[in-house]
């Protein structure tokens, strides 16, 4: 059995909702797959945010991201959540878009407007994650390699990408 990272962001509400699941070898591939559903704008409205470290195919550990994550979007202050939930930064930068705008009204267009930042430059939106801080378990050997699968809760899941979010940027 193999060793593997799978990143999960989702939210499901009502009949609808989103996924976005990696499976992935690396800790660089698992930061490219936070960056990518950050800044799909998913992240703002989204409930699950997690990754979980497999050890010969079975659950080691999973973390919650949100603590560890810092979000930099154009015209607010870089933004972290606490383990309690709460957010900090965020505030509109003077002379930007959302100067003036109180935090309710920040966060009521920050999701579209995410979506629209990230199809016109992603870049824009600066991600990080404090991977020390996260302290994930390093994976052994053997590591899944591209191209290989894994069944996970009865769900077959190829390496990489599977997400209802591809169509958003």
């Amino acid at each position: 059995m193999y060793s593997f990272y799978v990143f999960e962001g989702s939210c499901w509400q009502g009949g609808g909702g989103w996924e976005h699941l990696e499976v992935c070898g690396t800790l660089e591939e698992v930061d490219a797959s936070v960056a990518y559903y950050v800044r799909t704008g998913s992240w703002a409205a989204g409930d699950t945010f997690v990754i979980r470290v497999y050890r010969h195919g079975a659950l080691l550990v999973k973390r919650q991201l949100d603590p560890f994550l810092t979000v930099k979007v154009p015209g607010l202050t870089a933004m972290r959540s606490a383990e309690d939930g709460r957010a900090s930064g965020g505030l509109p930068e003077p002379g930007g878009p959302y100067d003036g705008m109180d935090e309710d009204a920040v966060w009521e267009v920050l999701p579209q407007e995410m979506y629209e930042i990230a199809s016109e430059s992603p870049q824009a939106i600066e991600v990080s994650v404090d991977w020390d801080g996260l302290a994930l378990p390093e994976l052994v050997a053997p590591v899944l390699p591209p191209g290989a699968g894994v069944t996970l809760d009865g769900r077959e899941l190829r390496y990489g990408r599977t997400s209802t979010l591809d169509a958003c940027i």
